[in-house]
């Protein structure tokens, strides 16, 4: 399934985050679709490579190449590691939120995040982590929901009211896909497609967001891959979202797509 907004040619295409978290940028390509014409790809593959390999089905019957591949959170990753494999059909990345590209950092997201909740928020978290982390658990629905819900609590700064039609992510795609894309970062995997890009890079990323966001610039620093760091002050994970840098993101979103 895909979604378009504005009018085509629809050089633009903005990945949702999750996994498994289909609709959650569409407030984000309703505004873009504005002044450019937009794709959002719904994806419902329960692995890395078959979501890679819808994403290019998607690219191929709807956009027009070279596009600007904009990913939020996970989605950041999936554009990486697609830009790495067609990089002729790729003219720039956006990464907004993009979670930390070596394992080194990973473990101070769930930190960060549990020192923005109260004692009894973050002791659901992290009965609802626990639940996520046993394959045989049940209830495993209400645990991405509870997670989900606090983690978006703790992830904003002064979160916008979320449209009303976004579904809920889907467990099962979480649940199949988070492990092996957990596992192409210790492996340096994401790192070594990150070395293939031939694009220009931006990274977008709230100050405030409990994804470090020297998880990503250190490393692609060390590695001497070129990219533009933008940090968003007042503003967690989801720029879009929150009431005081809605605007300036988008303003910068505009720019970037208009210049690259």
């Amino acid at each position: 399934m895909i979604r378009r907004y504005g009018k085509a040619p629809f050089h633009v295409l903005f990945l949702h985050g999750g996994p498994g978290a289909a609709g959650s940028v569409a407030g984000a390509c309703q505004e873009l679709g504005r002044y450019t014409g937009v794709l959002e790809p719904w994806q419902s593959k329960k692995s890395v490579s078959a979501l890679a390999e819808e994403l290019e089905e998607q690219i191929r019957d709807f956009a027009q190449t070279p596009l600007t591949l904009i990913g939020h959170s996970w989605g950041a990753w999936l554009s990486l590691l697609y830009a790495a494999q067609h990089p002729q059909k790729i003219k720039s990345l956006i990464w907004i939120g993009c979670p930390p590209l070596e394992e080194s950092y990973a473990a101070l997201i769930n930190q960060r995040r549990l020192a923005n909740l109260n004692a009894a928020e973050a002791a659901a978290f992290q009965r609802a982590l626990g639940i996520l982390q046993n394959p045989h658990a049940p209830n495993r629905n209400e645990a991405l929901h509870t997670l989900d819900t606090l983690a978006q609590k703790a992830d904003s700064v002064c979160p916008l009211p979320p449209p009303e039609d976004i579904p809920p992510a889907d467990e099962q795609i979480f649940s199949a896909v988070w492990p092996q894309a957990a596992a192409l970062r210790a492996q340096g995997t994401l790192l070594k497609a990150a070395q293939m890009l031939a694009c220009p890079l931006t990274l977008i990323h709230g100050e405030q967001d409990p994804h470090p966001p020297q998880g990503v610039s250190a490393p692609l620093t060390r590695l001497q891959i070129p990219f533009t760091e933008i940090i968003l002050p007042r503003c967690g994970h989801t720029p879009w979202a929150e009431k005081y840098v809605r605007k300036t993101f988008f303003d910068i979103l505009r720019t970037l797509i208009q210049k690259l």
